[in-house]
């Protein structure tokens, strides 16, 4: 395997190393991102501050997660047998959903704990690229299994996932302050979405939706490392509406995939319950 440089950055990353018992508990929360828990009410506090060390503690979690809770050579073995055979059983869709979840994990840490509060545009693009697949693979489309398939086993080779990995380990955290503002930013976007839900798109409940999930992963990383019935109460709360948006974008990814609605353009009113529990939680954050 080939020396690259800036592993002392990776190194940093993974050291310490946290007990494997963290890294079970954040993976067991971010299993639950989007599970209802419709009787969870919501706590005062809605936009917890954290300290600078909670923030790199918070971000080099999500980076151990990862990189060591993903054994990429047995998922990329994985990854070519769906996609020449075109199907995965229960247990591989399972492992498939398990990998993916580690990867989302870690695009969201980016955008929640770096000052560059965004996505590395080479691990959004692998990670937008497992959902086209596990999409792909679920619908039983076989030529879009085999591409997004071959596509992400190259991309998961040791040389291609170094350009993968080494932006994640070079950038920097932001400060305590910055995060607040990102947050109150993010919120302010979720703001000014909300007031399209009577007639949405495809696309914009999707953007909705991933501002949400990002607030819950940021959560789930911190009740982690500072556990508290507060950040449990927060995370279930904006659990269940990420898992309310969520039921309901699959059922327009469906109708995306069949041809029976436009994901652009098409509009169409929010169910009902999300915009209720989407203002109440803007209304309690400060501005």
């Amino acid at each position: 395997m080939p020396i690259f440089p800036f592993r002392p950055s990776a190194s940093r990353r993974s050291t310490p190393a946290f007990p494997q018992a963290m890294l079970d508990t954040v993976f067991e929360h971010v299993l639950l991102d989007d599970v209802p828990h419709p009787d969870t009410p919501l706590p005062q506090d809605v936009l917890p501050a954290c300290t600078a060390e909670e923030v790199g503690e918070g971000y080099n979690l999500c980076w151990q997660l990862l990189e060591h809770g993903v054994d990429r050579r047995a998922f990329r073995r994985l990854i070519l047998k769906i996609a020449l055979s075109g199907v995965a059983n229960d247990e591989e869709q399972l492992a498939f959903k398990y990998a993916r979840a580690k990867f989302k994990h870690m695009r969201f840490a980016c955008a929640n704990f770096t000052r560059h509060h965004r996505y590395p545009l080479l691990l959004h693009v692998v990670t937008i690229i497992m959902g086209n697949m596990q999409d792909a693979f679920k619908n039983h489309q076989r030529r879009a299994t085999l591409t997004n398939g071959l596509i992400l086993w190259v991309a998961l080779s040791p040389a291609y996932y170094w350009l993968i990995s080494t932006p994640i380990a070079l950038w920097k955290e932001d400060d305590a302050t910055g995060i607040i503002a990102y947050q109150k930013k993010e919120n302010a976007r979720l703001a000014k979405l909300i007031r399209r839900l009577d007639a949405t798109t495809g696309h914009e409940f999707h953007v909705m939706r991933k501002i949400i999930s990002r607030r819950v992963a940021f959560n789930d990383t911190l009740r982690t490392i500072r556990p508290s019935r507060e950040l449990d109460q927060l995370s279930e709360y904006l659990a269940t509406i990420n898992g309310m948006m969520g039921d309901f974008h699959d059922g327009l990814i469906e109708k995306k995939l069949d041809g029976t609605q436009n994901y652009r353009r098409d509009r169409f009113q929010s169910p009902e319950g999300i915009p209720q529990r989407i203002r109440a939680f803007l209304e309690r954050s400060p501005h």
